[in-house]
């Protein structure tokens, strides 16, 4: 099957809302750092973001001016301000280039205290790029792609409240658009319109390149920029041209008239923030008809295709999954809606959660937690799928384990496995799987799970430590492999550190599940951003090269199909074999600590991308967020075809 993503179908919009909901804020905090969650009020709609130049000056430093404005309105007004620090407060910052992602900090302060509309700005018109989330940019065409959190601050000043996350307005397709930007080094530079096209054809397409060319000789293109195009009474505005993924072609479109003129001029202002400040360079040219003609294939914005595999039979080759929590599968009526909805949708795979906190919706001799007569929902569950030719993947979250399970695990193993802080305060919700007793747990758990169930797979979710754990157990340790103190740990050290105890549970899953049922499939659910997983002792790529696990998941939930791309580019490139790689999808969105369900374009469109990518597959979180309007989508526009998972 080849499908192409035409641009007009797949636009990164957030359907479903109208742009004036799409901007709305009903400010609740989260809880962060412990932080007792804000619950005080403020309500205000975003309605506007402005960038007041097209080409930045840039020099490769982490400093850069940006003469970026944010207009609000005050709806509710609280004695807050949203505001943000240099910490995970960041604009995501695309990279077209090299499709990377980073991030760019600003300091602005949307103050909520008073009703009314109003223009937040940076401070001193200034931002920073951090490489502790992301590389920083190269030079030539960037975009701002969304927002990350949001602090709330009191609006007389003090400690930081809470954090909040931003409406679905920052990742919608005319933020994106409006805040892409060149950068290139102005110490010395030069403006030009350096090439026309068109097919000179009644009615047909005209598009221009403006390029900025530096202090080094480099040239790159200029967009946004106000600029029209003339014959006579005939005037247009050019308009930056896009593909699908809100991706700049670097060129300037508009469209021609009935009458196609015998000569036509460009015109225009193209801003630049050059170190002694913002400069504005006039643009003028004049162009006859019939030059830079060119075929009309060479107008078309690039689409992107792809064809899917399939297997002898003809039957497409392809995983998709979605991740299940246990509402929706521990009755018999959970579970045949589950089985419906999911064979309507055309998914081939469930990864029903059975072990978290002090829960196991399973029946196992080392942690009894079903009572004898009552329902078994994994064997219940398992029974169904089966039975509708859907494979059950049971998810277990090796380190996700509340206070309760970790007083049960102590008394009946003699053993603590409470993570401690570096302040002597124990973590909320870890167990340490720094200690052998709990690895051996978990391995055991999960490999009598496969044993005694007819499983397709096992699934590793928080397949990490969660929180570095200053436990004497812990430092002991530490100190004995590393000579020196816990404390003085680098971050190279926690990485070799974590792995060791991490990939004892994920080598040893592997070798006892396979011993038990040689066809199950061995997954693991891994942060999208592969530093951040290391930190927490993940290692995907040498997982799946030593063959501990079949498939890698990256749960990659970004809006933004840029920062998904980039994302995936960094799990293509450090696997040996790209066939162990399927894509984490998020099926909601979240404004505040408000959550729904996703447009459905936004699904197909980041489903395709991840197929247009060669990735053989998607897993979909979660299911109680898929919606009616999501199913019919992939039932008819997704997944038109069934397929079985790429990997049987």
């Amino acid at each position: 099957m080849a499908r192409l993503l035409i641009c007009a179908l797949v636009l990164l919009t957030v359907a479903g809302v109208s742009a004036q909901d799409a901007g709305l804020l009903e400010v609740t905090g989260r809880g962060a750092e412990d932080r007792p969650a804000y619950d005080g009020g403020g309500t205000l709609r975003f309605t506007e973001v402005r960038l007041g130049a097209q080409v930045l000056h840039y020099d490769g430093r982490e400093e850069l001016a940006l003469p970026l404005e944010i207009d609000y309105e005050v709806l509710e007004p609280a004695p807050i301000v949203l505001s943000s620090s240099m910490g995970t407060e960041y604009w995501r910052l695309y990279h077209f280039g090299d499709e990377t992602m980073g991030a760019l900090y600003t300091r602005e302060h949307i103050d909520l205290s008073a009703p009314g509309a109003f223009t937040a700005a940076p401070e001193e018109r200034r931002a920073w790029l951090g490489a502790r989330y992301g590389p920083l940019p190269a030079k030539g065409l960037v975009g701002i792609r969304g927002h990350y959190y949001f602090l709330i601050e009191p609006a007389g000043g003090g400690q930081w409240l809470d954090v909040a996350s931003p409406p679905p307005f920052f990742d919608g397709p005319e933020v994106a658009r409006t805040l892409t930007f060149t950068l290139a080094d102005l110490s010395e530079y030069s403006v030009a319109i350096a090439e026309l096209q068109s097919t000179w054809e009644a009615g047909g397409p005209l598009r221009v390149q403006v390029t900025v060319t530096d202090a080094a000789g480099e040239a790159f293109p200029v967009v946004n920029a106000p600029l029209t195009v003339s014959a006579g009474e005939w005037q247009a505005d050019l308009a930056t041209e896009f593909d699908p993924l809100n991706e700049p072609t670097g060129w300037l479109r508009a469209t021609l008239p009935d009458e196609v003129p015998v000569r036509i001029s460009v015109a225009g202002m193209v801003t630049v923030l050059a170190p002694g400040g913002e400069e504005q360079i006039e643009l003028s040219q004049t162009f006859r008809r019939g030059e830079g003609q060119v075929d009309p294939a060479q107008m078309q914005v690039v689409e992107q295709g792809y064809e899917l595999p399939r297997n002898a039979d003809g039957v497409i080759r392809e995983t998709r999954a979605i991740w299940v929590h246990s509402d929706d599968f521990t009755t018999q009526e959970a579970i045949d809606n589950l089985v419906a909805r999911a064979t309507r949708a055309r998914l081939n795979v469930l990864v029903p959660i059975i072990a978290v906190r002090d829960y196991l919706w399973a029946r196992s001799e080392i942690m009894p937690r079903l009572a004898e007569d009552a329902d078994d929902p994994l064997a219940m569950l398992i029974a169904a799928a089966h039975a509708a030719g859907l494979e059950v993947h049971p998810w277990f979250c090796t380190t996700y384990r509340d206070p309760a399970f970790r007083a049960w695990f102590e008394q009946q193993f003699g053993v603590n496995v409470d993570v401690v802080k570096e302040d002597g305060s124990v973590a909320r919700l870890p167990a340490d799987a720094h200690r052998p007793q709990y690895r051996d747990f978990m391995v055991e758990l999960m490999v009598g799970i496969a044993r005694d169930y007819e499983v397709d797979g096992i699934h590793h979710d928080y397949v990490r430590v969660m929180e570095n754990c200053y436990c004497d157990e812990c430092r002991a340790e530490f100190a004995e492999q590393f000579g020196k103190p816990i404390t003085e740990a680098t971050e190279e050290d926690w990485i070799a550190w974590h792995r060791q105890a991490i990939g004892d549970i994920v080598r040893r899953t592997a070798e006892g599940v396979r011993a038990v049922r040689p066809d199950a499939i061995i997954s693991a659910a891994v942060f999208s951003s592969m530093r951040g997983g290391a930190m927490q002792g993940q290692d995907p790529a040498g997982w799946a090269r030593a063959g501990w696990v079949d498939v890698v998941i990256p749960m990659d939930y970004a809006m933004q199909g840029l920062l998904v791309r980039s994302n995936e580019r960094q799990f293509l490139e450090a696997l040996d074999d790209d066939d162990a790689l399927v894509t984490g999808l998020s099926l909601y969105q979240r404004a505040g600590t408000e959550v729904s369900s996703r447009p459905p374009d936004l699904v197909r469109t980041q489903i395709e991308l991840v197929r247009s990518m060669g990735i053989h597959g998607y897993c979909l979180f979660a299911f109680g967020h898929l919606s009616d309007e999501q199913v019919e989508m992939l039932h008819s526009e997704a997944n038109p075809e069934p397929a079985v998972p790429y990997f049987r």
